[in-house]
């Protein structure tokens, strides 16, 4: 009865910590350790009583049942990561040209968000990030890059709102975002999209399972691309992209899945625009970075993932995952240079998550002049055109939780017929070599 009696005091102590803001989870521990020493409990009894007192606690906060402190600040959660890099980029020069055979340059990314969940229903996140000032040097586009060059004599950098968005979720089949958020679509490489770009609009997201073994997932979305007025304009005519994703997560096994979908892009007033951040490599009416875009932009592309994990395990050959992808994409408004694809393999771990985990990733793409918006490609892959070709290969090496080493390269050149951008004829290969040490939290 004594033994029970100790236990409800150390409880009570436990729910002191967390209703009151001044105590601290170190007295309720100090308690514990002067009752094994006066041998009221066991040094085992102790550890279980200590380990369920915090499991309750994180519990609370998990679930904002601690009265002590606001449910939404309970469920607020601070996450972020930042990247150092090395960066040499070398391309073939022409007589004639501007193009800058050879360069190097130190570059920093920070990525900082905070998510809230106000009820069970809906979520709000903010994110900061770096790459405001680096338009200066680098292009036009802020959309593509988060990279802070590292130039200007030690002077201090700017942050930019990454994304802001709420989403919510009336049942557990449909999901609503809307505001600035990262992107809805699903892409097994980075054909189309830059991974850096959070698109702007509204979003909708449905799921269902059709079997025990087969998902279903419809992406929807109304994508705002920019904002124009002109003073003969009877309607609406800002840039908007509209699309559809319909596909299928497959689980053949225990160990192999297969996800695949179609997407189908839509874009209105585009016609006859110049849209921020071009590359000027899409046909335009005077063949340089100023000009208009000639043609309209529907796009459908299927695309196809298919996973394994330990696919060597009946050789005996200890290798975590690989997965094996490929996209397409053809824009129909257009009959020339409309096309684009993607291939791909992905091999070592799923996920860097400790030491000496490592990843090896290769992709090969090719994008037609027109077969895309050149506002939205990896702005990395010869320098964010279409009308190239381009290997890619990467590698990530685990240093620890939560941070890894990795490296990367691009060689790209420019397809025959192709768009030349105003001052530069170049044709030949260029390459991007990319050392990273990367880190999160």
């Amino acid at each position: 009865m004594r033994k029970e009696l100790w236990f409800a005091m150390v409880v009570w102590a436990a729910a002191l910590v967390t209703c009151a803001p001044m105590a601290h989870a170190g007295e309720v521990d100090l308690l514990v350790q002067k009752l094994v020493e006066k041998g009221v409990l066991s040094a085992n009894e102790g550890q279980i009583l200590l380990d369920e007192t915090k499991q309750q606690v994180a519990q609370q906060n998990a679930t904002g049942s601690n009265d002590a402190i606001p449910a939404w600040v309970q469920t607020t959660k601070l996450k972020g990561d930042f990247r150092f890099r090395y960066q040499h980029d070398h391309a073939k020069q022409l007589a004639g040209t501007t193009v800058t055979p050879d360069g190097d340059r130190t570059r920093i990314r920070m990525r900082l968000g905070v998510e809230s969940k106000p009820n069970d229903k809906l979520l709000v996140g903010i994110g900061l990030a770096t790459g405001k000032d680096d338009v200066a040097t680098e292009s036009a586009d802020q959309s593509r890059s988060t990279n802070q060059t590292l130039t200007n004599g030690f002077s201090k950098y700017s942050l930019a709102l990454d994304y802001a968005f709420a989403q919510y979720a009336p049942v557990s089949w449909a999901t609503l975002t809307a505001g600035k958020f990262k992107n809805p679509l699903w892409e097994p490489g980075d054909l189309i999209w830059d991974t850096d770009i959070n698109p702007a609009g509204g979003a909708l997201k449905l799921e269902h399972q059709l079997s025990p073994n087969v998902n279903a997932f419809l992406n929807t979305g109304v994508l705002t691309i920019a904002e124009t007025t002109t003073a003969t304009a009877k309607k609406w005519a800002s840039p908007t992209m509209y699309v559809a994703q319909p596909g299928l997560v497959y689980g053949i096994s225990d160990t192999v899945s297969l996800k695949s979908a179609l997407s189908y892009y839509m874009h209105t007033g585009t016609n006859n625009k110049q849209l921020y951040g071009t590359a000027g490599t899409n046909s335009n009416t005077t063949g340089t970075t100023t000009g208009l875009l000639l043609y309209k932009y529907t796009e459908l592309s299927p695309a196809v993932e298919l996973s394994i994990k330990e696919p060597l395990k009946a050789l005996g050959i200890n290798l975590p995952y690989l997965s094996i992808f490929g996209e397409y994409v053809q824009n129909v408004a257009v009959k020339n240079r409309n096309t684009g694809y993607m291939g791909g393999f992905k091999v070592g771990a799923e996920k860097i998550a400790a030491f000496g985990d490592w990843q090896l990733r290769y992709n090969y793409a090719m994008l037609g002049r027109d077969a895309v918006l050149d506002i939205l490609p990896d702005s990395d892959r010869y320098a964010g055109k279409t009308g190239m070709r381009s290997h890619e290969g990467m590698l990530d090496f685990g240093l620890g939780k939560n941070t890894w080493l990795g490296l990367d390269y691009y060689y790209g050149w420019q397809l025959p017929g192709s768009v030349q951008l105003a001052g530069s004829n170049q044709t030949k290969p260029a390459s991007v070599y990319q050392v990273d040490w990367n880190m999160k939290f």
